[in-house]
């Protein structure tokens, strides 16, 4: 079906599984969600233009989320679905080859559409009724249909890929980093990831109510740019942000619990060496030659162009490399058997922090830290994802034999054998992207009570020993602070002092006593903020210093981050003559490039770290860059400099929300953009140019007396349904020796 068929389709009723009038109007002034809006579908639009749904029942407010997803982020929304499906060549070309290539070894697509009849007939219900939405939106809206779509209407099994191709690329890229471990460079890359995620119980926080941050860092445009709503629809209701084209809050609160995941966790998938025969058609396996089993399929470009590709197969999965005759197979356990919103149900649903404990039954997370915060009082940890029972003889971190039934899976190990506290001693908790044992100050795990790959995976660092410029800084913080006000809270989700900066600026001061540039960082407090002088010549001489060969043994010999963990006293370091060579020369290059690139020495953090997209930006306070020592607890990753010698920031804080669990729970949010991906939108850039350039986190206004007289618009939809769509069966895939133009790995 062409486009313009799915349109002229989509105006026919008679043809629709749903449609939906709507009406939108200006400011209403009334309590939303009552009077005349009791038992209606209405989508409420604040001031930043972001939507707060009121629906009578669960269906009805998924459906009004779809619509508003469409709404603000039409191209983005069908972007993702054609990244899931291996079709992303189709749009962006040549350039999505590895990326598109990915999906289809993986079979995302093909997944969800065989999952799909095996569902529950109330979740087959809830995700057709949220596509229904997303299909009522581009009926109305025709112009908002790329040329590029050419699928039609958006079916359940497209939203289902893409949540699939979304978390399951954490497993792809440990198998990714097994590959590399092992010596062996496969043609893909590894997705950069962090976040930061604390929490405090009643008994450290000032109001007696337990407080939560959710912080994850991911790239600020593509398939990871989260979308900010609030919804009330019968059972479901909550705050927080999903991702376009998926259903459900992803991160954020319901009526009783919060819920926040930062990337690292257990070992989720393997690699398989396999031994190769002659012409490569066969592996060894316990002592037989089994077939590679080969699948072509065709990719297309926009130049019209077409490309028909090989993929190869074993049986424990789908070869990602190869070197000389050894084969590497990776496989990842989340099959059709594994529901993809399973988890996403539970933490929607929760009464309590054991909502949490039954997403990580289902065994169908993600390798996460997921920290919990409930009304009740209670704050909860657990490292979460779908784990193989495996042979303890062999380092699952690289690649394992593929030849012998040794290395084969023996099960899944329940949730119950994964790492997990519940109301731990210290009263808070933290883990930025590093090992459970460094998540309070003295340690509160211990990894010798764990398998290895259950404790965690080589992907996100070395298992233990170690943590990172933002867990250190968050535990400084958290644990001198015995009552933490809200105000503090969201003082600490925004700090902009980078651990370990005053052992550094110490070692300056040892080097340049009387340098007139370096001595006004000798009165600074340590803090990146737009308007510091200090700041930028701190960080230019950072860069500098990194950039020179011996820059980073100086800086593994002054950084000693992990002895707050450890709850000791920083190691002393007497730097020598060398040391005082190496500051001095590259102050003075840094001072020299600062002055080449700005024609001053005297330009704020600001002038040169910014946010914004297209043409507009605005100063920005924070960094990140370990390797720099300008990482903050306000992280974000810098673009290279352009023209101007900006660096625009690209990634990092992509929705920070800090919740307080209270009754009713307070809330406060910022997205880095705006809610819009319109450019015509005042929500297009406002948050950038407000609230994220000024490090305020604003209320959500969740509750309905806290959105009133905050409502920019008022849209009401009508909505039918005809039922369920039954999914196309999947299109086959020739099997067998195929002749075609590339091979793939």
């Amino acid at each position: 079906m062409n486009r313009l068929t799915w349109i002229l389709g989509m105006t026919l009723a008679v043809i629709l599984p749903a449609w939906a009038d709507s009406k939108t109007e200006p400011l209403n002034t009334s309590l939303p969600g009552t009077g005349a809006d009791v038992g209606k579908t209405v989508i409420y639009r604040d001031t930043w233009g972001v939507p707060h749904i009121y629906a009578p029942t669960v269906e009805d407010g998924l459906y009004a989320q779809g619509y508003a997803q469409a709404e603000d982020r039409p191209q983005q929304l069908l972007m993702n679905f054609k990244i899931a499906m291996g079709e992303f060549t189709e749009v962006i070309g040549e350039e999505a080859v590895t990326t598109s290539m990915l999906s289809l070894l993986f079979d995302h697509y093909g997944t969800a559409q065989r999952a799909w009849e095996t569902q529950s007939k109330i979740a087959r219900l809830r995700i057709q009724s949220f596509v229904d939405g997303i299909n009522a939106w581009y009926a109305t809206h025709p112009d908002d249909v790329p040329q590029w779509w050419q699928h039609g209407q958006v079916t359940p099994a497209m939203a289902d890929a893409f949540g699939r191709m979304f978390l399951n690329n954490w497993s792809i890229d440990e198998a990714i980093g097994d590959i590399k471990r092992g010596g062996v460079e496969p043609d893909f890359i590894m997705t950069s990831r962090g976040s930061n995620q604390f929490v405090v119980g009643p008994a450290r926080s000032a109001n007696g109510h337990a407080m939560l941050l959710i912080d994850p860092h991911l790239n600020w445009l593509g398939p990871s740019r989260f979308w900010e709503m609030r919804i009330h629809a019968g059972e479901l209701e909550g705050s927080g942000v999903g991702l376009a084209g998926s259903p459900y809050i992803g991160l954020g609160h319901n009526a009783n619990m919060a819920w926040a995941m930062t990337t690292g966790g257990p070992d989720t998938a393997d690699v398989y060496e396999l031994s190769l025969n002659a012409d490569g058609s066969r592996y060894e396996y316990e002592d037989e030659w089994k077939p590679i089993t080969n699948k072509s399929v065709t990719l297309h470009f926009p130049d019209g162009t077409a490309r028909r590709m090989t993929m190869r197969f074993s049986h424990h999965g789908p070869i990602l490399a190869q070197k000389k005759n050894k084969a590497y197979a990776a496989r990842i356990p989340y099959d059709e058997t594994a529901d993809r919103n399973a988890a996403w149900v539970e933490l929607n649903f929760a009464r309590d922090y054991q909502g949490a404990l039954k997403a990580g039954a289902t065994l169908a997370m993600f390798p996460q830290n997921v920290m919990v915060a409930d009304t009740a009082g209670n704050i909860h940890y657990q490292r979460v994802g779908r784990v193989p029972k495996r042979d303890a003889h062999y380092d699952w971190s690289k690649p394992v034999p593929g030849n012998t039934k040794a290395t084969e899976w023996q099960g899944f190990h329940p949730a119950d054998d994964l790492v997990q506290v519940l109301n731990p001693k210290a009263g808070y908790m933290q883990n930025c992207n590093i090992p459970p044992e460094a998540m309070i100050r003295g340690g509160a795990f211990k990894p010798e009570q764990y398998t290895s790959y259950v404790w965690g995976s080589a992907a996100y660092g070395r298992l233990h020993g170690w943590t990172n410029q933002r867990g250190a800084r968050a535990l400084e913080l958290l644990s001198a602070d015995t009552s933490v006000t809200v105000d503090e809270m969201l003082a600490y989700a925004n700090d902009v002092r980078p651990f370990g900066i005053d052992r550094w600026l110490d070692a300056l001061q040892s080097a340049l006593p009387d340098d007139q540039a370096a001595s006004a960082l000798y009165a600074w407090d340590g803090q990146l903020l737009k308007e510091s002088v200090p700041a930028l010549r701190y960080a230019y001489w950072r860069m500098a210093l990194e950039a020179n060969p011996a820059g980073p043994a100086l800086r593994a010999r002054i950084d000693d981050h992990y002895a707050i963990v450890e709850d000791r006293s920083p190691r002393v370091v007497e730097l020598v003559q060398s040391d005082m060579q190496l500051i001095v020369s590259t102050w003075k290059q840094a001072m020299q490039q600062m002055q080449a690139d700005l024609g001053t020495l005297d330009a704020p953090w600001g002038r040169v770290f910014r946010v914004g997209r297209d043409d507009e930006s605005w100063p920005v306070d924070g960094g990140g860059g370990d390797q720099f020592g300008l990482t903050t607890l306000r992280a974000m990753g810098y673009a290279s400099p352009n023209l101007n010698h900006e660096r625009w920031g690209q990634q990092g804080q992509t929705s920070t929300q800090v919740v307080v669990l209270s009754k009713p729970i307070q809330s406060f949010m910022y997205i880095p953009l705006g809610e819009s991906d319109r450019k015509d939108s005042p929500h297009y850039n406002d948050q950038a140019k407000t609230v994220f350039s000024a490090r305020t986190l604003k209320p959500t206004w969740w509750m309905p007396e806290d959105l009133q007289g905050h409502v920019e618009s008022r849209t009401e939809l009508a909505r039918k349904s005809m039922g369920l769509v039954r999914e196309p069966e999947a299109a086959p895939v020739r099997e067998g020796s195929v002749e075609s133009t590339s091979g793939f790995y």
